[in-house]
């Protein structure tokens, strides 16, 4: 019986489309059937074009990056991972009033994260997921709202969104804690708080840009020379420079004197970002582990740090190439004496240029193929893809190196983002701050691929200015154009398309 009905049905259809087709065909053949079936369907189904299939298929993958983040996430919970560093962050969050170096030795920013975090949470494994997990996938959402401000329309910002929701690398991290997974949303914060500025030029809109920049500044130091770097040309590009410039400085005043004030109580030394001393020591003695022993009132503290950069073969398995860093480094440092003894200990290692090329050398080749540590697990299928990954990060910044020069004019709006990219590349890559890792490259990754797909926009966009030159007689309504009697309305539909792009322009 159902047969019978579906041979019916079919019957039908043959019936119904050969009856309209041979109207059709009488009245310009294939064209007139094309034009009256597109004239007979729906307008709703008309505006389908390959620019909606885009955004279809870029909120798909936005959905798969979401749910690849909850259950990286809900599998492997933070929880689970109290060991080294993440041990340290945990304890220094949830120990509060700890005095010891190491507490101030690291940036105090994230310490108060994972202190409201255990706070909310208690430590309950399931709610340290679930408040991990959202701030995981809200993470590449704020760059999205960055890239809605950088790029010149809506579906280039998406494009962003769901390259940044499937990056392997800032997936795999959220199941640790690392200082990294509270840079990332700060850092897209800053970002976009900065282009806000540029776009409103308000005083409100550059005081939150400094806000949101020094909040950054204090859970990652290389927040605070890219921070430099954007807020002085905005302030050199915008008016009222002088109520900016004040209201700056007492704002930053109010938040940095209170850690100043912190660090020289306990440490005797003013340095509200963290004390860099033993970074700076350690990699300026081209050691392979340093040893530290701190005094304080008769209390001591012992120390010992090798980074997991000089443990692995990063060019593996195309070379055994490893670190030349051998033996340890030793400092005693009476706190009482503020910086001097750290000062007799750097003098030990006074930088020569043959020091300075062989340790930077290192650091680049550790910075652009060093594996991320912690998150670079190879028993789990993301994470041995995170390490992977790593094989991108070189090619691709020479190739956007090469392009953003070459595109330098066209950039117009953006030159700044390209001026950030080069700036995080000049301090972390060649300025001797810190024995480089490979989870060093995180924030920088997610700058890479907006550049990336800021330069294909530009790219594609004088491409179809040549193109809309050298054809005469285009097949597609451009605007100002009339359009061609009998045509579809899909020509319609794309400059409808074209127009709102440029619309959403905001560079």
């Amino acid at each position: 019986m159902v047969g019978n009905v579906l041979g019916g049905l079919a019957a039908g259809a043959r019936l119904w489309w050969r009856d309209r087709s041979a109207g059709l065909s009488a009245n310009g053949g294939a064209a007139g059937v094309f034009l009256g079936v597109w004239e007979r369907t729906p307008p709703a189904v008309r505006r389908v074009n390959h620019r909606w299939w885009t955004y279809a298929g870029l909120y798909l993958l936005i959905a798969v990056g979401i749910w690849l983040r909850v259950d990286q996430v809900f599998t492997h919970n933070p929880m689970d991972h109290i060991w080294s560093d993440p041990q340290r962050h945990w304890e220094q969050g949830t120990e509060s009033l700890r005095r010891d170096p190491m507490t101030l030795t690291d940036p105090v920013m994230y310490q108060v994260y994972v202190g409201v975090l255990a706070k909310l949470t208690l430590g309950e494994p399931l709610l340290v997921a679930f408040f991990t997990a959202l701030l995981a996938c809200l993470t590449p959402w704020i760059w999205y709202r960055f890239a809605r401000e950088l790029l010149p329309g809506r579906l280039q910002a998406t494009a962003v969104w769901a390259a940044l929701s499937l990056l392997p690398s800032w997936i795999a991290i959220y199941s640790y804690f690392m200082q990294e997974t509270l840079l990332l949303p700060l850092l897209g914060t800053a970002l976009y708080a900065s282009w806000r500025c540029r776009r409103k030029q308000t005083l409100a809109s550059f005081l939150l840009m400094v806000t949101v920049w020094a909040l950054a500044g204090l859970t990652r130091g290389i927040a605070i020379p890219l921070a430099a770097v954007v807020a002085t040309w905005l302030w050199l590009v915008q008016s009222q420079k002088l109520a900016k410039a004040g209201y700056s400085l007492l704002l930053l005043g109010l938040l940095m004197g209170p850690l100043a004030y912190r660090s020289y109580a306990a440490m005797h030394m003013v340095s509200p970002h963290g004390i860099g001393q033993l970074v700076a020591l350690y990699l300026r003695s081209g050691k392979r582990e340093i040893r530290v022993h701190y005094s304080r009132e008769g209390a001591q503290w012992n120390y010992w740090f090798g980074s997991p950069s000089t443990g692995e073969k990063p060019l593996a398995p195309l070379s055994d190439w490893t670190t030349s860093r051998e033996g340890q480094v030793h400092a005693r440092i009476r706190i009482e004496n503020g910086v001097e003894d750290w000062d007799r200990a750097l003098a030990r290692y006074p930088w020569t240029v043959e020091r300075y090329l062989t340790l930077t050398g290192e650091n680049l080749i550790y910075l652009f193929f060093g594996s991320s540590w912690p998150d670079n697990n190879r028993e789990r299928w993301l994470e041995a893809v995170n390490h992977q990954s790593r094989w991108l990060w070189a090619p691709l910044t020479l190739l956007l190196l090469v392009g953003t020069v070459l595109c330098w004019r066209r950039l117009r709006g953006a030159r700044l983002f390209a001026v950030l990219l080069m700036t995080w590349i000049l301090v972390q890559g060649l300025l001797p701050v810190a024995v480089n890792e490979g989870r060093y490259r995180k924030p920088a990754e997610g700058m890479l691929l907006t550049q990336a797909i800021l330069l294909a926009t530009v790219l594609r966009r004088r491409t179809r200015r040549r193109s809309d030159s050298e054809v005469e007689a285009p097949l597609w309504q451009t605007p100002g154009s009339t359009a061609k009697a009998g045509l579809p309305a899909a020509a319609e539909v794309w400059v409808a398309d074209e127009r709102r792009e440029r619309n959403d322009a905001v560079v």
